[in-house]
């Protein structure tokens, strides 16, 4: 059965189809067995026998044969024998299974049962180890002697350009505080001559002529009647407001 199923250990049959068509006259007797051995031999995992007697040859048959789930590893030798007078052609049998991925439970870290691995261990005395290996220890100390005398030259190098940008930046801020104070004592002088150029005082000295300024107007009679015509004004503008607004809920 190898060389008949796939390989996954979990496979399991449930059931055998097959067919085939028989040759032989219809007097003659006939039988047609079929099956597996199961894995020992000792008897069948199924067995199927047709008999053929005083039927005619050349009708084809179909047979499904329902199992429980029987593991791979019990199917045995397949067989199919023949008895009497005929032919058997065009014989196929066809094996329904499944697959169940747990069957082994290390084969997935998500099935019942599994158990993480125990790591390899490695004995490490066995290993190249480099750090004692003469070749390399010479090539390392010449590595660090060349870095050595270039990170002299570089730091000495990076003091210099540090020394000059300080001497830049001294200078630079000098010219910077003359240049300052030489705009402000310029700012101070010019604010001295504007106001010696004017005469302040000329402003203060100055006196507005002004009085009193009573009412001349005289009311005849006490009285101010009303005005009928704004009245009549005031009623009609009022009740064009009212029609207006009345227009917008028509």
């Amino acid at each position: 059965m190898g060389s008949v199923l796939p390989d996954p250990s979990g496979l399991q049959i449930n059931g055998v189809y097959y067919t085939y068509t028989p040759q032989k006259a219809t007097a003659d007797d006939f039988e047609v067995s079929l099956g597996n051995w199961n894995a020992d031999k000792s008897g069948y995992v199924w067995n199927e026998v047709d008999n053929w007697d005083g039927s005619p040859g050349g009708v084809s048959i179909i047979k499904n044969i329902p199992l429980p789930y029987t593991h791979r590893s019990q199917f045995g030798d397949g067989f199919l024998n023949t008895t009497g007078v005929g032919t058997v052609e065009d014989a196929n049998i066809i094996y329904s299974y499944k697959v169940d991925p747990c069957y082994n439970p290390q084969a997935d870290v998500n099935c019942p049962g599994f158990v993480p691995p125990t790591p390899e261990t490695v004995d490490v005395s066995t290993l190249y180890d480099v750090t004692e290996d003469a070749e390399i220890e010479e090539v390392e100390t010449d590595m660090y002697t060349e870095e050595s005398e270039e990170d002299d030259s570089e730091t000495e190098e990076e003091k210099e350009e540090e020394d000059r940008k300080k001497r830049l930046e001294r200078a630079m801020s000098i010219g910077d505080n003359s240049a300052m104070f030489a705009q402000g004592l310029a700012q101070t002088q010019m604010l001295q001559q504007m106001n010696a150029a004017v005469n302040v005082s000329t402003y203060l000295s100055k006196t507005i002529q002004g009085g009193v300024y009573t009412e001349s107007v005289q009311l005849d009679g006490g009285n101010l009647p009303d005005n009928r015509g704004a009245r009549r004004m005031n009623w009609a503008t009022q009740k064009l407001h009212e029609e207006m607004i009345g227009m917008q809920y028509k």
